[in-house]
């Protein structure tokens, strides 16, 4: 958008220098105020250009500057809301986390577990293998 803004911007400012350079300044613009005996204040045709030249950008920049105002408000309070989601956003991935953790070591624990009833249910089937293949014998 600056770039956009610059392509347009800038020939016309080279183009209004150019016009007060190229201004004729010999005659200069003349106010009649109304001071002693009706004193006429002349000046430099160039710097009056100029001075209006200076003016219009100042007032158009001034003027940009206060109707973006609610745009930059607006801004502020979503950079506020977006510091006070990502904030919650970190809470809740580290409690994830967390909770992420704590399913695998119950996972650990269930197979742990598991296996030790396995193995207790094959000593008890061997125990009573031995004890029915003792009996058998005596």
């Amino acid at each position: 958008m600056k770039l956009l803004h610059y392509l347009f911007a800038l020939p016309v400012i080279v183009f209004a220098v150019w016009a007060i350079y190229c201004a004729d300044s010999a005659d200069g613009i003349s106010f009649a105020w109304h001071l002693k005996d009706n004193d006429i204040l002349s000046w430099n045709t160039k710097l009056v250009l100029f001075a209006f030249l200076a003016y219009g950008y100042l007032f158009g920049r001034i003027s940009a500057w206060f109707s973006a105002a609610p745009m930059r408000k607006e801004l502020r309070l979503q950079k506020k809301a977006n510091k006070t989601l990502t904030k919650e956003q970190d809470v809740l991935t580290k409690t994830v986390s967390g909770l992420k953790q704590n399913v695998s070591e119950l996972q650990q624990q269930a197979k742990s577990n598991e296996n030790i009833q396995q193995s207790v249910a094959n000593n008890s089937i061997m125990a009573k293998i031995k004890q029915k293949f003792h009996a058998s014998k005596g």
